[in-house]
């Protein structure tokens, strides 16, 4: 099992068909469009191999404002989301409003070091956005199972609505993330690798 170094169309293929075994269509991105997500924002995609398929993923993308204002309202269903939504970071903006769009783990995975190694990359990444002078105003996140909603609550995030597609939307801030991500989803010793699931409350993290 490793986290792939670089995605190809292929990856974001597999990655929608993992989705499909989790969530309904109508909260699925098309491929191709989650594929134009990652040329615009590499650093917004992580994705974890084992056995030549992708197994987890997660995204974690800066959204414009407006974009921001429309999920807090329970009014944005991200299946409908483009490059045009992403923030740009070249235009210099003031600071930066992330939106943890889908985090993916097969059943088999649940246990393993995936899911911390997918969140601690955005610690590296959410960090260096800090360092260069963009604030992190706040990570917002839907949640469509109650699996999810567990794994925002783990998060250290607040409920504020139900939105309009039936799915519920969290908030926290970027201290308030790492913080809880340092406490609960601590990297391991070992290298990556596959460990049985078993009936611990992190193997519903995911979904």
């Amino acid at each position: 099992m490793k986290k792939l170094a670089q995605l190809q169309l292929e990856h974001f293929q597999q990655m929608e068909q993992l989705e499909l075994q989790y969530y309904s269509a109508d909260y699925i991105t098309p491929s191709q469009e989650s594929y134009n997500w990652y040329r615009f924002r590499p650093d917004s995609i992580v994705a974890i191999e084992a056995d030549n398929r992708v197994v987890a993923f997660m995204n974690l993308l800066p959204v414009k404002r407006h974009v921001y204002e429309q999920i807090v309202a329970g009014r944005f269903n991200d299946s409908l989301m483009t490059t045009a939504d992403i923030e740009d970071f070249k235009q210099h903006p003031d600071c930066a409003y992330y939106f943890l769009s889908c985090v993916v783990v097969a059943d088999t995975y649940r246990k393993s070091a995936a899911l911390p190694t997918m969140l601690h990359h955005y610690l590296g990444m959410l960090d260096s956005v800090a360092k260069s002078g963009i604030r992190i105003h706040s990570i917002v996140m839907e949640a469509v199972t109650a699996a999810g909603n567990r794994f925002a609550k783990r998060l250290g995030m607040r409920l504020l609505c139900e939105s309009n597609h039936d799915s519920h939307v969290y908030e926290c801030d970027y201290a308030t993330f790492k913080r809880h991500v340092l406490a609960r989803y601590p990297l391991p010793d070992a290298p990556l690798k596959q460990t049985k699931k078993t009936d611990s409350h992190a193997a519903d993290d995911p979904q």
